[in-house]
């Protein structure tokens, strides 16, 4: 099999995976057109590879999101605390919202 094959069955298979797909579908569909098996394996390997690295990213991005609520909420809980002021939801409403980002991105760069 020729290189531009290899890389049409690539990109057909992050298509079909784009569209919803799950992976017995896409193997269903390489086969098709004429895959081997060890080709197979190989481009499902790589589509692997692709949706980790972007469920890797967006990880990345909630668990920032998370930490800087979090950050953000005890500095305006210890401001308001200062003032005098009710600090209830602050503390427990930015709180809350920092650790389910912060877990959201956690479980996401565990993968799983």
């Amino acid at each position: 099999m020729n290189p531009a094959d290899h890389n049409d069955l690539l990109t057909l298979a992050h298509n079909l995976h784009k569209s919803g797909h799950n992976y017995d579908e896409i193997t269903l569909q390489l086969r098709e057109k004429g895959a081997t098996e060890t080709l197979l394996q190989e481009i499902i390997e790589k589509v692997k590879a692709f949706r980790f690295l972007k469920k890797r990213k967006n990880g990345f991005l909630c668990c920032g999101i998370g930490v800087a609520l979090l950050i953000i909420g005890c500095m305006l809980t210890l401001l308001l605390y200062s003032n005098g002021s009710d600090i209830r939801f602050v503390m427990y409403g930015l709180t809350t919202i920092g650790v389910v980002f912060t877990f959201k991105g956690l479980i996401d760069l565990m993968g799983w």
